[in-house]
């Protein structure tokens, strides 16, 4: 909600809907103002210290922690959002402004008002009951819709600084943790008393139960009953999560997305009953019942025993591993898929048999896919203990060769619960094995992997980018005119130089890969690593696939990894010294040009999450992970640069051509406004792009999609390039540089590949 509101607020227009919903708030009569006057105070700094200090003294000294780290921290991330945003107030965007606290300073997006309202009653959501729930965030609603009704803020500036508070209390609940809302076990006890089972005696269970709370019931006979509680807080939890994979993956499913609690037990008992009734062994039913707070609990005859995940490996045995594979035999039989098939939903009884438990997740009436992804997720969950060969070879005697075979396309990670994936993550276990070994038992050669994916979250990133992107290109219908009669009078001459330079871009990208390597790599081999880095980069954002490719093309031209490491460090390293500086330079020709002094004035809040970042950056390379994938790689880097360093010819050579490829995207840049009739300093070109490509560097798309667009418009429009000509500009240049070279770069990485290059 925040990066929605803050793109359409960045944009500097204010859009007919807003106007409207802003004048309808800001018109409502005088007499309001002494009321929403005073819920405004709600969410001023002060707020924060009352209620952290009642909190304080009533003793609840969480919930005093929890609101003033979620309060300041959400003034102080309004103050900092507020400057990077740059949107105005209403007065100064709108006529007809009725201002009736005052003439508010400063910059309009977000609310910090509504910032501070929302996390404060984000913090205390988790300590109070749903009343006080309802109530704390109507305060917020109220305060963010009283900051609209004085006239100091745009109705999304109030949104946005609801969503930034929001934030920032969940964030506050993520690091330290908030009070869970458990079911109350005399709760329990008086429904399942109204269901007609007494019990003398609940205790909650320490367990691996995922979407559910266990417990064990004792009743007055003595027997031991196993109760398995859903509530609304479970059946909430992840639920972005769960409407993801519901959406996304094709048949698999971590978590059932969409049912109340009284739904969920149900349907586990119903499946559940199927089951025994197919002849697998499951625990027994004996009731369902709701409880007066909206949970559910399921209750289940208690299987004397423990989970095949606490039993040691050693006593995994190959009679045991056949029991398990026949149960889920007489389970598939049945047209029932367990679809959460691992040890831990396995107990191993007192005699040494298998039960399968937790059909939380189960399907009746299942397809073949679906009990083949059981058979998946049991082979790799029994691998990761007893080893890839024991576990096929019990599969293959228990459900038969045909459906391990059949597995084969659905040992991959996204087939896989989160909880197994974690598991074989945690036990070194590569599915590559699993696969080989099904291979090498059943003889089969391994099928391609099946396409779970729907659709990938980077696509669908990249698609909304580049239609904020669009936005931003073409914000009005006049400039769309203007725009097309830029195109329509394009100058050919122009456009073939810059589609000139745009190749030799790729040249010196060659040669400065060639310089940082410092050995005899073939250039016209180079060039189409470069292509092919080029196309690489189409699919994965920041630079990851020039990256890869750049050290596997070394790595297979005879160059260690360690010395293929250090020399992408270097390049990049390279890359980066040119850039800043002829970032710093651009800056200065321009402000000698008349364009004017930039703002060099430095906001403490900037410092301040300058800080913040630097000092998780120096935390993550104190880990284990920092030490292996970022600090020994520095150390590769700057053992490179000192050895280029002793080679005035190469460190020459390596800075040449690292300045050359910006220099050669600044010159078609400058070209393909020229070709449209744009005049331009090469000097005010250089500091767009540069400045550009900095800002699109930090976008999740592949090659800054969207985000470069709407950078480059908005900086030659800072110097001085009407709206609809720098649209077609930009267009033009983005067609040469970024989009033409796709195909090229995807036939010269078919090329490398096949000629064992990459």
């Amino acid at each position: 909600m925040l990066g929605v509101t803050a793109a359409a607020a960045a944009t500097g227009h204010t859009g007919p809907l807003e106007r409207d919903a802003f004048h309808f708030v800001n018109d409502l009569p005088g007499w309001w103002f002494p009321a929403l006057y005073a819920v405004m105070q709600l969410g001023s700094l002060g707020a924060i210290f009352v209620l952290a200090g009642g909190a304080a003294l009533a003793g609840r000294r969480r919930l005093a922690r929890d609101a003033s780290c979620a309060g300041g921290g959400a003034w102080l991330l309004a103050k900092l959002v507020k400057h990077i945003v740059g949107r105005h107030r209403p007065s100064l965007v709108l006529g007809r402004v009725i201002l009736r606290a005052g003439s508010p300073g400063g910059l309009g997006f977000p609310s910090g008002h509504a910032a501070v309202a929302g996390a404060l009653a984000g913090a205390i959501a988790p300590y109070i009951g749903r009343p006080g729930r309802r109530l704390a965030w109507g305060t917020a609603v109220l305060v963010a819709t009283a900051r609209v009704y004085t006239g100091a803020h745009l109705p999304l500036d109030s949104i946005g600084g609801l969503a930034l508070g929001w934030a920032v209390a969940a964030g506050v609940h993520l690091l330290w943790g908030a009070p869970a809302r458990l079911p109350s076990p005399a709760g329990i006890c008086a429904a399942l008393r109204d269901a007609g089972l007494d019990v003398t005696r609940l205790r909650r269970l320490r367990a691996d139960a995922r979407g559910s709370t266990p417990f064990a019931a004792t009743t007055p006979s003595g027997d031991e009953l196993f109760v398995k509680v859903v509530d609304r807080q479970h059946r909430d939890a992840d639920l972005l999560f769960k409407t993801w994979r519901f959406l996304a993956y094709r048949d698999v499913e971590d978590e059932a997305p969409f049912a109340t609690p009284k739904q969920l037990v149900e349907h586990e008992a119903y499946v559940a009953l199927l089951g025994a009734r197919g002849g697998a062994r499951i625990p027994a039913v004996r009731l369902t019942s709701a409880t007066a707070d909206g949970s559910a609990a399921l209750v289940l005859e208690c299987v004397p025993g423990a989970g095949l995940d606490r039993r040691p490996p050693a006593e995994i045995d190959d009679r045991l591993l056949l029991d398990i594979w026949q149960q889920v035999g007489l389970l598939h039989a049945a047209r029932i898929a367990h679809r959460d098939l691992r040890r831990s939903n396995l107990v191993v009884d007192d005699r040494g048999r298998a039960w399968l438990i937790d059909f939380g997740f189960a399907e009746a009436g299942a397809s073949d896919r679906a009990m083949i992804l059981d058979v998946a997720e049991l082979l790799v969950s029994l691998a990761a203990v007893v080893g890839p060969e024991r576990a096929v070879a019990a599969a293959i005697a228990g459900r038969g060769p045909g459906a391990v075979t059949r597995s084969l396309p659905l040992l991959q990670p996204l087939a896989l619960t989160s909880a197994t994936r974690s598991d074989v993550r945690a036990r070194r276990v590569v599915l590559d094995d699993v696969r080989l070994a099904v291979s090498r038992a059943t003889g089969a050669t391994p099928p391609p992997i099946d396409p779970v994916v729907r659709v990938r979250l980077r696509t669908i990133v990249a698609v909304v980018l580049a239609g904020v992107g669009v936005l931003v290109l073409l914000p009005q219908a006049g400039e769309l005119r203007h725009t097309l009669h830029a195109v329509r009078n394009t100058r050919f001459g122009w456009l073939a130089a810059a589609a000139a330079l745009s190749g030799l871009g790729y040249v010196a990208a060659a040669v400065s890969v060639m310089a940082a390597a410092g050995r005899r790599l073939a250039l016209l081999r180079t060039v189409a690593m470069e292509l092919a880095a080029s196309f690489a980069n189409r699919i994965m954002p920041g630079g990851l696939g020039r990256a890869g490719i750049i050290e596997r093309y070394l790595e297979r031209s005879g160059v260690e990894r360690p010395v293929a490491v250090g020399t992408l460090g270097l390049n990049l390293a390279a890359g980066f010294a040119v850039h800043v500086v002829g970032l710093a330079i651009a800056a200065l020709v321009v402000e000698r040009q008349g364009l004017g002094r930039a703002r060099m004035a430095v906001h403490w809040p900037i410092l301040v999450a300058v800080v913040g970042v630097l000092a998780v950056a120096g935390a993550v390379m104190r880990t284990a992970f920092g030490r292996r994938r970022l600090v020994e790689p520095l150390r590769r880097t700057v053992a490179e640069i000192r050895t280029a360093r002793r080679d005035p010819r190469r460190a020459a050579l390596l800075l040449a051509s690292a300045a050359a490829v910006p220099a050669t995207y600044i010159l078609a840049l400058a070209a393909s406004l020229r070709a449209v009739g744009v005049h331009v300093s090469i000097a005010k070109a250089a500091l767009v792009y540069l400045g550009s490509s900095a800002l699109a560097s930090a976008a999740p798309t592949p090659g800054g999609l969207g985000a470069m667009e709407a950078a480059l418009v908005a900086g030659l429009g800072r110097v001085g390039v009407s709206a609809g000509p720098a649209i077609a500009g930009v267009l033009i240049f983005r067609l040469l540089t970024y989009w033409a070279p796709t195909l090229p770069g995807f036939l010269c990485f078919r090329w490398l590949l096949r000629r064992g290059y990459l």
